[in-house]
């Protein structure tokens, strides 16, 4: 790649490529503009300074979390913690993490265990996607106001969701104690019998 900015460098260990790839591609198809190493970097090529070159162009990093990629001995420790750096006139993280597996909380360094992270494992292609486009977007806030959690919507009477304490349940048909009962004991309790 040429010194034109992009929207993401995908960081990633060697083993996670098929993962790298398929997030890079995902990307693309979303309409971001991506640096991938194994796509754009040139056999023979100084892997430290294109590793450099990528974290100055892009604007993001997104870092495909997995046992690998914490790996002391790899390079991925330099770029996460490059892109961890705070950059002014950023309101959000640079760093946006992606598991693309389980990773123990013991084998994820102190820095970015506590980080906010996405899954794109375990789950179906079409839903992996929207997670990992959902991630890169970023937190959005409503375009409106949130529904009122009174009568009328959901988790009140007709509608899905549990229901609010003190309100009446979906059914109800028992009706109003009968002040005039007086009772059935006597058929109800057998008569006590003396020996």
């Amino acid at each position: 790649m040429d010194a034109e900015r992009v929207d993401f460098f995908i960081s990633h260990a060697g083993a996670d490529r098929a993962w790298a790839e398929w997030v890079a591609w995902q990307l693309m198809d979303a309409g971001y503009t991506v640096e991938l190493d194994v796509w754009d970097w040139a056999a023979g090529r100084n892997f430290v300074t294109a590793i450099s070159d990528a974290l100055d162009r892009a604007g993001r990093v997104v870092a495909l979390f997995s046992r690998a990629y914490f790996d002391r001995e790899r390079y991925t420790t330099e770029e996460w913690t490059a892109a961890l750096l705070h950059v002014p006139g950023m309101e959000q993280g640079r760093l946006v993490p992606v598991r693309v597996e389980e990773v123990p909380a013991g084998q994820v360094p102190a820095v970015p265990r506590p980080l906010v992270y996405c899954d794109v494992f375990g789950v179906g292609e079409e839903q992996a996607r929207g997670v990992l486009l959902e991630a890169v977007a970023g937190p959005v806030r409503p375009g409106r106001a949130p529904a009122f959690p009174g009568p009328g919507t959901p988790g009140a009477a007709g509608q899905a969701g549990p229901r609010l304490p003190g309100t009446m349940p979906e059914v109800w048909n028992v009706p109003a104690r009968n002040p005039g009962f007086t009772g059935r004991d006597g058929l109800l309790v057998p008569a006590a019998r003396c020996p």
